[in-house]
């Protein structure tokens, strides 16, 4: 049995803390103490904490931690304006502005932070993209073996890794998400080639499948439209507002479609004006988050994803676990899950390549169930079984 302890921002409805909940849920069955330590105790995922997984903030003054700039500066600005916290807002933007630092995350008063008292086998950086993480876990814990999840690739996010190197020579394992991820990471730090390995994100199967069955959506019902369907955070990385635009050149083509978006963060109020400016209350529906959105998964006739970036992209595993035909941008990840003309469609970032390669699959419904049956013909591997596990033995 180790002691084990995983970090992350905070425990939001995203795919990070999704995959986090199925991989500590199996290693605590496997018999493993495991804690999950975040910067801010906030996040419906809470809820969600396997049992038996310990849920901590990382210690430190309040004065330091009200400071941190979680999930990023625009993020936190946006989410000090939606609950109308004016000077706090004011107070992130000109922090930025006056930045001595490159990262704002590490802008604050690190003097201020204790190390952590306690003692593990084993603590890891699951959000390698949290500049404070990196710094904190190098500087501030002692442990046998320090590891590091990558969850998003280098370039489109612009996140200059390399600047940090100093607070990553600690690490005895890098972990990425895709293919694409560990060659970027390596490619600029190739002095950690040997210690990178891929980790797919965990995608307990059979329990989305069983979730699947609670329930239909009544958004779906009495409607005879194709039902398009979009999972993940209203934040700009996931591109939603390329979506609208995407929606909007289908229904001037004369293409009944509804368009479901599920998921909320701080772009909701933009993307409610966009919907209305395109004139598209009637087309495209913005869900909010859902505890299980595995129903919506099951019973929709198009997965799209239009995100900026991503690492990997859970949400196509998901739509495949029911066999649902996919039309996603090219991000790191989508090569790997996804054959183009295949088994769905894999586009650049641009509205007018989404919507087209959507009408195609409307209008050629010979290709649409080729698609299907070819992703009948798929196994998907049960994750459970990857092999980061033989990692934390």
């Amino acid at each position: 049995m180790k002691k084990i302890a995983f970090f992350v921002q905070w425990m939001i409805c995203g795919g990070i803390e999704n995959s986090l909940i199925a991989l500590t849920k199996e290693l605590v069955k496997k018999g493993n103490f495991v804690t999950i330590y975040v910067i801010k105790k906030k996040g419906k995922f809470i809820d969600r904490i396997p049992e038996g997984v310990i849920l901590k903030e990382i210690p430190m003054p309040e004065s330091v931690r009200s400071k941190i700039p979680v999930g990023g500066t625009k993020v936190t600005v946006r989410e000090c304006l939606t609950k109308g916290k004016m000077l706090s807002a004011v107070y992130f933007v000109v922090r930025h502005e006056f930045n001595k630092c490159e990262f704002a995350e590490l802008n604050i008063n690190k003097e201020k932070i204790p190390n952590l008292d306690e003692k593990y086998d084993i603590v890891v950086n699951y959000q390698m993209h949290s500049p404070f993480l990196i710094w904190y876990i190098s500087e501030k814990i002692s442990a046998k073996q320090k590891f590091a999840w990558i969850h998003n690739d280098f370039t489109s996010t612009k996140y200059n890794i390399k600047t940090l190197n100093q607070y990553l020579k600690c690490v005895n394992h890098f972990f990425a998400v895709s293919k694409q991820v560990e060659n970027e990471f390596t490619y600029i730090l190739p002095q950690y080639k040997e210690i990178t390995h891929i980790a797919h994100n965990l995608i307990p199967i059979n329990d989305i499948k069983e979730l699947a069955q609670t329930f239909i959506p009544e958004e779906y019902q009495n409607t005879t439209d194709t039902i398009i369907l979009s999972v993940g955070r209203l934040e700009e990385q996931k591109g939603f507002d390329i979506a609208i635009i995407a929606c909007s050149l289908l229904k001037k083509k004369g293409k009944n479609i509804q368009w479901f978006v599920v998921g909320d963060g701080t772009q909701k109020r933009d993307l409610e004006n966009e919907i209305r400016k395109y004139g598209l209350e009637d087309s495209f529906h913005l869900l909010g988050m859902k505890m299980n959105p595995y129903p919506y998964f099951a019973n929709c006739d198009i997965y799209v994803q239009p995100s900026r970036h991503e690492g990997w992209g859970i949400t196509l595993t998901e739509a495949k676990i029911f066999n649902k035909v996919v039309v996603t941008t090219n991000f790191a990840g989508a090569q790997e899950q996804i054959k183009d003309g295949v088994t769905g469609d894999i586009v650049k970032v641009d509205p007018s390549a989404i919507s087209s390669r959507i009408e195609r699959l409307i209008e050629e419904p010979e290709r649409y169930m080729l698609y299907v049956n070819n992703l009948k013909k798929e196994e998907l591997d049960n994750t459970i079984d990857n092999e980061c596990f033989t990692f934390f033995e």
